[in-house]
């Protein structure tokens, strides 16, 4: 289990070793309408990870975008394969929405905007 703090925009993003990847964690930045004013300082980004298998992790947390790159020979890049939002029910994973491109930029992300626990399997490519 892996965890990341984040105080505020300005901290540089995080990259930590968890199973066969480097995650780069960064604050996700809010989207704001044009002109708008920032309201006040956001809020501290956390996020906790757990590698469940080769290419599997559960995160949790909010305020983050998190990016996968391999570790172990292979391919040299990694897309998003599956991504799910859940809980845990008695100990087993029910997952509840499964989220799309473009809730991960299209496969490049995963992005923990709200508390809550994803599911992600991750593929590798050229």
């Amino acid at each position: 289990m892996y965890t990341v703090l984040l105080r505020g925009p300005s901290d540089p993003p995080q990259k930590i070793q968890v199973g066969n990847y480097t995650l780069e964690v960064a604050f996700l930045s809010s989207r704001r309408a044009t002109g708008e004013a920032p309201q006040g300082t956001p809020p501290p980004a956390a996020a906790l990870f757990i590698a469940t298998g080769s290419d599997e992790y559960f995160a949790a947390g909010s305020g983050v975008t998190v990016s996968f790159s391999p570790s172990t020979p292979g391919p040299p890049l990694a897309g998003l394969d599956v991504v799910e939002e859940g809980t845990f029910v008695n100990g087993r994973w029910v997952p509840g929405r499964g989220l799309a491109g473009d809730d991960s930029d299209e496969g490049q992300y995963l992005m923990l905007r709200a508390r809550g626990i994803q599911r992600v399997t991750l593929y590798r490519y050229r």
